[in-house]
């Protein structure tokens, strides 16, 4: 293993753990590899009426009106 390798598993080992997921997410990127393929669940779990996407804005409103 090269020098530099080492240094950087050395560093690695000493990130704290909130900062090993955005290095991670960093060294990936870096391999030309696919992105991973996420499970979103909650996708499509919405139950509304037809309409509701195309009156969206006004329901909106009217709960900010409701709000003040």
């Amino acid at each position: 293993m090269s020098v530099m390798r080492e240094e950087l598993h050395h560093l690695v080992d000493q990130l704290p753990e909130e900062k090993v997921a955005p290095l991670l997410r960093l060294v990936k990127d870096q391999l030309d590899e696919p992105p991973a393929v996420r499970n979103l669940p909650f996708i499509g779990m919405l139950a509304a009426e037809p309409d509701f996407a195309e009156r969206a804005e006004e329901i909106l409103q009217s709960e900010d009106n409701h709000s003040v």
